[in-house]
């Protein structure tokens, strides 16, 4: 095989092909062909450049070929003008202007297919729920926006603005955020700010948590056993599998050192439950204060929790008759009174349809991913127990306090199709 001739490049030249090579910010092409040339710098043969990268030899050839036929000039402009040096490497890795045929539609057709596109399928009198290519391009004709058009070309029209009306994705309405934004801006604010200070307020003898609840986890036997991973082939399971019952799991994650509470599991998550949990935790940190970060379900509002946070703070006044006056009244005044900071168990409510802003929900997010998604369970108890026992693990070999580095206020955006087509174009 015939060896390539090698060359050297000078420092600024090689440099320069360096940060392509390193960078993945730039063009991947840059990237790939500032690869080829160092390779080359080394005289490698093009077979096995091409070996190496992943391209074929007579890719390598063009690019080595134009980028050696550009070097001299490139020296020069590295000895006059080195600040134009990496826009010229820039230039010779680039790719050529290609003539190609001109387009077929101007501009304006174009915003105007694109703009329907973002419209409702039932305002052109369609029944449909979102557009397909074909309905598109029956709008467009009857519309008389052009004539003649294929179904390939509108969909080269949309793709080119990242416009897809057959695909959706779901989204969470915070209904709060939009009713009563400085509300909502102010419980996130507390919350950010109740993690930046965690360690604070461990010195300070009190204890942050965050708590929820992970309802009916299904005891799920596998009808077969699992076909192992091998080489080239990934685990398999047989489909069929053997309902038996379900339990629900009540957790508490010290947010200070990342570990999980011994878990509440019981047939039922009701008031008098997450009463019962919570007094676990209480109990298990004598003499301490404590801080519970956790959503707007009913059970963390309700009158059994706050006759017992009433009962542990000496709380002496009236508390009222439920659903008529007093604290006990609603909701609303049950919540106020427990996010109270002069008690030493105080509640910290996320905004409704935040549950995100919950660190238990990440943890949550592993328990399900390493255990409950593929795990075989012969029963509830066989469940409850796999639950208890990764809980151990975990606190054991990898509780650590999670690095929270959300700390914005989420703003209220309006979008519109017309103004964001002005944005890109």
């Amino acid at each position: 095989m015939r060896k390539s001739a090698s060359f050297t490049l000078p420092e600024g030249i090689r440099n320069g092909l360096n940060t392509f090579a390193k960078s993945y910010c730039c063009s991947g092409c840059l990237h790939d062909r500032a690869s080829i040339i160092l390779k080359a710098e080394q005289g490698l043969t093009n077979r096995e450049i091409g070996s190496m990268t992943g391209f074929h030899a007579n890719t390598v050839r063009k690019w080595r070929t134009r980028f050696l036929c550009g070097l001299p000039r490139l020296a020069e402009i590295g000895e006059k003008h080195p600040e134009a040096l990496m826009d010229e490497i820039t230039a010779i890795l680039s790719d050529e202007a290609r003539s190609g045929a001109p387009r077929s539609f101007d501009g304006g057709t174009r915003r105007t297919i694109q703009l329907l596109a973002c419209q409702n399928p039932s305002d052109y009198g369609f029944v449909a729920s979102h557009w397909s290519l074909a309905l598109l391009k029956q709008a467009v004709e009857s519309e008389h926006i052009v004539e003649g058009i294929s179904v390939g070309a509108i969909h080269h029209i949309l793709l080119s603005a990242e416009i897809k009306p057959w695909k959706i994705r779901y989204y969470l309405h915070s209904k709060e955020k939009y009713e009563s934004y400085e509300t909502f801006r102010e419980k996130i604010r507390v919350i950010n700010d109740v993690y930046a200070r965690a360690a604070e307020l461990k010195e300070q003898n009190t204890v942050v948590t965050c708590t929820d609840e992970m309802t009916g986890l299904q005891a799920l036997e596998h009808a077969y056993p699992d076909k192992d991973a091998m080489p080239g082939m990934v685990a398999r399971r047989d489909f069929n599998y053997v309902r038996h019952g379900t339990t629900a799991f009540i957790g508490f994650f010290n947010v200070q050192d990342g570990t999980v509470f011994e878990p509440y599991l019981a047939s039922t998550r009701g008031d008098d439950d997450f009463r019962d949990a919570l007094s676990l935790v209480i109990d298990a940190n004598p003499g301490k204060k404590h801080l519970f970060v956790l959503d707007n379900l009913n059970i963390h509002k309700s009158e059994a929790l706050v006759r017992y946070v009433a009962k542990q703070i000496g709380y002496r006044g009236d508390l009222g008759v439920k659903n008529k006056q007093g604290i006990l009244k609603n909701m609303e005044s049950r919540a106020t009174f427990l996010s109270d900071e002069r008690h030493s168990i105080r509640f910290c409510f996320v905004p409704i349809h935040c549950s995100w802003m919950n660190q238990i929900e990440i943890w949550f997010g592993i328990l399900n991913k390493k255990l409950l998604k593929r795990a075989s369970f012969t029963s509830v108890d066989d469940l409850q127990k796999a639950i208890r026992e990764f809980v151990a693990q975990h606190n054991a070999m990898f509780a650590h306090p999670y690095r929270w580095t959300y700390d914005r206020v989420p703003e209220v955006k309006t979008y519109n199709a017309e103004k964001l087509l002005d944005s890109t174009a």
